[in-house]
């Protein structure tokens, strides 16, 4: 029964959440995206969410053949999360970069946006395997270097992912509760809206400014260079990137007339769309290298992501302050209506009649007598997670006495269903706090996560890369978390525990800092620890958020 229950759950499982993360993602990506690189993002989200979901299973079936005094004999899952695990290093610390770097390329040809590629990620390579060749430097001169490559490879990946985690979670075990209680109060989440409208607004328009000045410097460089030599072996490519440059340049003057309202004066087309003068047709310059023209389509590129993402973030965030001054005021009717919820976009087969009404009926009834009860019984519960996550965290390190309160629900098996169920919540919310924290970095110019299509395909592989990555180190840290022994998981990833430093004693030292920046975030100095740093590199969002605020509410509004 066990072996049919675990296949069951080792292959149907990854397929349907495969399936349904494709279904979600095709509802960001944007619809020119290649299928390559869109793929590689469902099986990143897919994979990660997987490790999350079965590591209940795993422990189940640890307890159980312990209550049993017999071995877990789970064979199939310990060569699962092998492959497992080797297929997230190679999605998330290789293709996923390649692709990015690949996406935002700016030349012309498959071969030279490849090499653009591999030589921008050769770069960050480099700057870890002379991180690595120091460290080991300094453990062979000191006589302390144990175990294989493989067993090095796991602890470096599971040390970044930890460390992550710990600064992660370290501002998502306050925020969560924090978010819940303040989406409870409308009149209180209203002022931090108000606030950061002329934030998001300035930011628009100084995308929308740099998007201006690009399309005038690439008008200047192809009217520089209207006229290109058909001699030599490369007259062919230069017209190709010509071309390319100029229709970007088009397309790029047409999104910032739609963004902005504005109108541009109307052109003369001439080749490229350029507009044609006496003056224009000398070359007023040598005829263009390919590089200068990539180096023009990569920031017409990047300009043109920078415009899309700080107005569809703004116009969501205006659709946000409407639907919560509807709920301030006490105007359920017009709340409901900002949810999307409206006949003609149901599919014709699933509506009869009524069907419409009676939805609005529902959703009004939600929002005016229990939406508020909810999201305040959900802060309280995240407030009472939290501490106990905390208090476990600070004694990873003792082998006799310990805070775990979780560890007291897996002291025995209780059955399938219980003990996987008292594994996946505790678990869930970890993964919730570390990824709603996660969608709260700013990040300039990395990625961003927008719906109706509006999500470029660098910002969904960023995101696949960083939560395929945070998977096994979440799970593992979990694991150590309830003190369960004998897991499949730990089987494997337990080769790391020889490696010095970065084994075993980080594991169960390091995490006690989250103690700290929690300390931190809830006296509101964590963002300003965290910006001193990174050296203003990256800061998290506080108050208001990302698309979806309102998990309870689906304020999804287009």
């Amino acid at each position: 029964m066990y072996s049919t229950l675990g296949l069951l759950v080792l292959t149907c499982g990854p397929v349907l959440v495969a399936f349904i993360v494709a279904c979600i993602l095709l509802r960001f990506a944007e619809k020119d995206a290649s299928w390559l690189s869109f793929l590689t993002c469902v099986a990143g989200v897919a994979i990660a969410v997987s490790v999350v979901a079965v590591m209940p299973y795993d422990v189940w079936q640890a307890l159980s053949a312990k209550d049993h005094h017999s071995h877990s004999g789970g064979s199939l899952l310990r060569n699962t999360w092998a492959a497992t695990y080797w297929t997230t290093a190679l999605l998330s610390y290789l293709l996923c970069p390649i692709l990015m770097e690949f996406e935002a390329s700016g030349n012309f040809t498959v071969a030279a946006r490849l090499r653009t590629s591999l030589r921008r990620n050769a770069v960050f390579y480099g700057v870890y395997a002379l991180i690595m060749v120091l460290l080991l430097i300094i453990l062979v001169a000191r006589g302390e270097v144990h175990g294989d490559l493989q067993s090095w490879c796991i602890a470096a990946s599971n040390a970044w992912g930890l460390f992550v985690l710990t600064v992660l979670m370290g501002f998502g075990l306050v925020a969560v509760p924090r978010h819940f209680w303040s989406l409870s109060n409308p009149g209180l989440l209203l002022q931090d809206l108000y606030r950061n409208a002329v934030v998001k607004d300035e930011t628009r328009l100084s995308r929308l400014f740099e998007l201006q000045d690009a399309v005038a410097q690439a008008r200047a460089e192809l009217a520089a260079h209207v006229q290109l030599e058909d001699e030599g072996p490369t007259a062919a490519t230069q017209r190709r990137a010509f071309a390319t440059v100029s229709q970007m340049t088009d397309r790029c003057e047409c999104l910032h007339m739609e963004l902005s309202g504005a109108r541009m004066p109307v052109r003369d087309k001439g080749i490229g769309g350029i507009s044609q003068s006496p003056s224009a047709t000398l070359a007023l310059h040598p005829p263009p290298s390919l590089a200068r023209f990539a180096e023009v389509h990569r920031t017409l590129k990047a300009a043109a992501l920078e415009a899309r993402r700080a107005s569809c973030c703004f116009d969501s965030h205006i659709q946000r302050c409407i639907f919560f001054e509807d709920l301030e005021q006490g105007d359920h009717r017009a709340a409901v209506s900002m949810l999307g919820v409206r006949r003609a976009t149901m599919p014709s087969q699933f509506r009869f009649f009524g069907s419409n009404n009676l939805r609005q009926s529902l959703l009004s009834f939600w929002l005016r007598h229990i939406r508020a009860r909810a999201l305040l019984g959900l802060g309280h519960a995240s407030c009472i997670l939290s501490a106990i996550v905390v208090l476990g965290q600070l004694t990873l390190f003792a082998d006799g006495w310990h805070l775990s309160l979780l560890s007291l629900f897996f002291r025995q098996d209780y059955g399938p269903c219980l003990t996987q169920a008292f594994c996946l919540v505790p678990l869930a919310y970890m993964a919730y706090t570390a990824y709603f924290s996660i969608f709260r970095l700013k990040i300039s110019g990395w990625y961003g996560l927008y719906g109706n299509h509006s999500t470029d395909t660098g910002s969904l592989l960023w995101c696949a890369s960083i939560l395929a990555r945070l998977a096994a180190p979440l799970c593992y840290h979990f694991l150590l978390l309830i003190r369960v022994n004998g897991t499949t998981f730990q089987a494997f990833m337990g080769q790391m525990n020889m490696v010095p430093v970065l084994g075993a004693s980080f594991n169960q030292v390091f995490p006690c800092l989250i103690a700290l920046l929690c300390c931190c975030n809830v006296f509101n100095v964590y963002s300003r620890f965290l910006q001193f740093f990174t050296l203003g590199v990256m800061e998290f969002e506080f108050g208001e958020g990302g698309d979806g605020d309102d998990p309870l509410g689906a304020v999804h509004v287009r």
